[in-house]
């Protein structure tokens, strides 16, 4: 059978059609999200001289040995004026004790204790809420305990995208590279969600954003009612509330290396999945418009890996020769995979990540594989209380 009797069968020509469509939209995809964040010199602002006060507030639950180790990172930044907010959520171990040292020798940390739960708040947004809430400040940097900023201009790169007009600044909140295979599966998850999200703002859709590295003003947060229509919700502190209240216009994205902050992986799958899981729960609270966007690109690689499986198939299953049709298929699979490397090695090398990129492909299937599931399971089943 000869390529072109191959090719006016009715389903395979359907297929090659959704194959072709899916590679085009993939590419853009790639091109739009991976690649232009790469190369994206951000917004050329005048040199901002006015350094607005900014409080750092974070929550922590038991966390006294990386507060130990990390908290001086937060303290020590070189910046005319700030405080550091740290919210004592209900812990068990030396917490208290180890806050209580640093705060008797930096004056500009503040501690907010809770001793018990209130109420029905068992979660992390009503002491996150106070802890905004006792700011002096009305800029808010969003961090956890476990980031470490990779340089101690950290505030003051996040601040340069501070403009009269806006609301949110988004930074970039990465993972240290470790070797082995858990690593490097989250690694390429990060790299996804920061070209996801990134992406998808720089394109005027701040549909969500990381509270490890986030900014937003006080005086915005509790015009727009802070966390009080999704208290009942265990998760989501961060990306719900960008979600609901991020525009175009009140949304800045900072992408100096400088501003950047790290944090440590976690150490095992069942603890990083429990992660990734909470992550996913929150999308099923967004809105219509963004669900419908975020289908597409895994939808578009389900079409792109169904398309050529099926035709596969359907020539082996009709004894077809080896012929044109299979070079087409081989060529538009290489040029896929080439370009969705070259894309992610260019934001890895960006983003000072670790090296997954060469793997993107396998990665890719797993992943909206991995995902699907998730989401599916977050619809029918209930979020867990937090616990950081």
């Amino acid at each position: 059978m000869n390529f072109f009797g191959t090719i006016i069968d009715t389903l395979t020509l359907v297929l090659l059609i959704i194959l072709l469509i899916s590679f085009v939209l993939l590419s853009l995809y790639y091109g739009l999200f991976y690649l232009r964040i790469a190369l994206y010199k951000g917004k050329k602002y005048p040199k901002n001289t006015k350094k607005p006060g900014v409080s750092v507030v974070l929550t922590v639950r038991n966390e006294y040995e990386t507060l130990r180790d990390n908290l001086v990172y937060l303290l020590e930044q070189d910046y005319p004026d700030f405080e550091v907010i740290v919210i004592d959520h209900v812990s068990k171990d030396y917490t208290g004790f180890i806050l209580k040292t640093y705060k008797e020798n930096y004056p500009n940390l503040k501690v907010v204790e809770f001793l018990q739960d209130v109420n029905m708040f068992q979660n992390k947004k009503f002491p996150l809420s106070i802890g905004i809430k006792s700011a002096q400040n009305d800029i808010i940097l969003l961090t956890e305990c476990t980031c470490v900023p990779k340089s101690f201009t950290w505030i003051s790169e996040m601040m340069e995208n501070y403009r009269p007009d806006t609301d949110f600044v988004m930074g970039y909140s990465g993972v240290k590279s470790q070797k082995g295979l858990l690593n490097a599966f989250i690694q390429y998850d990060n790299l996804a969600y920061t070209a996801s999200s990134f992406g998808y703002a720089l394109l005027g859709n701040p549909y969500t954003a990381c509270g490890k590295n986030l900014a937003y003003r006080k005086s915005f947060f509790f015009q727009k009612g802070g966390f009080i229509k999704h208290y009942h919700i265990p998760n989501g502190d961060d990306d719900i509330f960008v979600n609901e209240n991020a525009t175009r216009k009140n949304m800045s994205v900072c992408l100096t290396k400088d501003s950047y902050v790290l944090s440590e992986p976690k150490t095992s799958f069942k603890a990083w999945c429990q992660q990734k899981r909470k992550r996913v729960s929150t999308q099923i609270f967004y809105s219509a418009w963004d669900k419908i966007l975020l289908m597409i690109y895994p939808l578009c690689v389900a079409l792109f890996y169904g398309a050529i499986a099926t035709i596969m198939a359907t020539s082996i299953s009709m004894a077809t020769p080896f012929c044109v049709l299979t070079y087409l298929l081989a060529g538009v699979l290489v040029l896929k995979l080439a370009w969705q490397i070259f894309c992610c090695h260019k934001l890895e090398h960006k983003l000072q990540g670790g090296k997954v990129s060469y793997f993107a492909p396998l990665f890719e299937i797993y992943f909206v594989v991995m995902n699907t599931i998730m989401y599916i399971s977050a619809l029918k089943g209930k979020s867990k209380r937090w616990k950081q």
